[in-house]
């Protein structure tokens, strides 16, 4: 296993982070950070840049011997197929998680949103390992678990209680598109639409996938799912979602995924106003009449989209899972019967090819742009105003007594980098 670690992480250190976009509570993003190097013959994986600990619900108590799990299976599926997976490599792992942090709270620290990071482990794991190999590096994608409950009385008086998970973008792999409208945990499954109308005071009046949300690429990221509830009867919901101000990264060349939405349209008092709903929050009435239109994120792509073969893309515009002009993403033109314009298709890709920046070619990740710049547009983009960050509202808890979250508050707290 030392010799692995030796042909397959590379001399320097390897960092990747990525965002959770809010706690809920009008605060965020919220940064993970870790950083993987050699040392003394072992792995070491350090999350230090990790941000301290949310007063909310996103905290996520990272098992050491989950991660270790994670990173020897795919190191010995990766470099050395032949070894049989055993666990000889768990002692071979360090691991450091300050504690304090998103990653290894303090108690109390409420944990009912961790599935926005526990999703959010493997598009770290694959930013981290895959920039040595990135012939077997994922793009970010569908990386977490979307709630939604819907909970009252019925007309007759009785209780209802509806807790769903959606479905999203897979992200795309080196070796071929990822899946459309998929749960990230295999074991999940589709509840039919008719049986969630049979039992529950509600409708679905669409269910489809979103055209355009995977990421471009030599292979494309998954579509996002969007179904539209209309509820039947009073009560109450809540949404527990994340990915509507970062997109899932497109990797070696490939495009972002979009993001997710949540809108609730108020038709019970006529007026068809469309409230554009945060990505968690919890007891939002509605009313008998209104329609809630939910719409997931996708995955993101991987590879030039300028290689992705003009008759795929067709074939997807046709099938609906690529617009016109989404094809043109991927330097295609495709015509109103479904075939390819050869010639407008030559001329767009060499416009596309002139048009990209010099080093285009060695940027491994594709996020969209910069934190920054992401959230100085997010009310003009998603109808949402940024969320604060963190070092802006957090109240010191009881793991301030720690000099390294006090160094972070003290760095930060004139800084607001959104």
């Amino acid at each position: 296993m030392s010799t692995l670690f030796d042909t397959a992480i590379p001399d320097h250190p390897v960092y990747f982070e990525d965002w959770i976009d809010d706690d809920g509570k009008g605060a965020g993003p919220w940064k993970i950070a870790c950083t993987v190097s050699k040392e003394g013959g072992k792995l070491k994986t350090d999350f230090t840049g990790t941000y301290p600990q949310s007063t909310s619900s996103i905290n996520f108590l990272l098992s050491h011997s989950m991660f270790k799990m994670f990173i020897g299976f795919y190191l010995i599926a990766v470099y050395d197929p032949g070894n049989l997976v055993n666990d000889g490599f768990h002692d071979l792992i360090d691991m450091h998680v300050p504690e304090g942090s998103l990653l290894n709270p303090i108690r109390p620290a409420a944990l009912s949103c961790r599935t926005h990071l526990l999703g959010r482990v493997m598009d770290l794991l694959a930013g981290l390992l895959g920039q040595k190999a990135p012939e077997f590096m994922t793009a970010g994608g569908f990386s977490d678990s979307p709630h939604l409950m819907f909970s009252g009385y019925k007309a007759s008086g009785e209780w209802f209680q509806l807790y769903q998970i959606g479905f999203g973008g897979v992200p795309a792999r080196p070796h071929g598109d990822g899946m459309d409208g998929h749960s990230l945990w295999p074991a999940f499954k589709s509840i039919p639409n008719e049986l969630l109308e049979l039992q529950y005071p509600l409708r679905i009046e669409e269910y489809k996938l979103v055209t355009d949300s995977g990421g471009p690429g030599l292979y494309r990221g998954g579509n996002g799912q969007r179904i539209c509830y209309r509820f039947l009867d009073k009560g109450e919901i809540s949404t527990h979602d994340d990915r509507w101000l970062s997109y899932p990264c497109g990797v070696v060349g490939g495009m972002p995924g979009a993001r997710s939405s949540k809108v609730l349209v108020h038709n019970h008092d006529g007026s068809g106003r469309r409230e554009v709903l945060g990505s968690k929050a919890d007891h939002i009435v509605v009313n008998e009449g209104d329609v809630l239109e939910w719409v997931t994120w996708g995955g993101g792509g991987y590879g030039d989209p300028l290689k992705r073969a003009p008759s795929l893309v067709a074939l997807e515009v046709r099938r609906g899972l690529v617009s016109f002009e989404g094809a043109k993403r991927y330097g295609v033109v495709v015509k109103s019967d479904f075939t390819v314009d050869e010639d407008g298709t030559d001329r767009l890709r060499e416009d596309i090819r002139n048009g990209r920046p010099v080093g285009w070619e060695k940027q491994v990740f594709d996020r969209g742009g910069p934190m920054e710049e992401i959230a100085a547009k997010a009310l003009q983009e998603t109808g949402l105003e940024a969320p604060t960050h963190p070092s802006k509202t957090l109240a010191r808890g009881p793991h301030s007594g720690l000099k390294w979250v006090q160094d972070w508050y003290e760095e930060h707290r004139a800084k607001d980098t959104t």
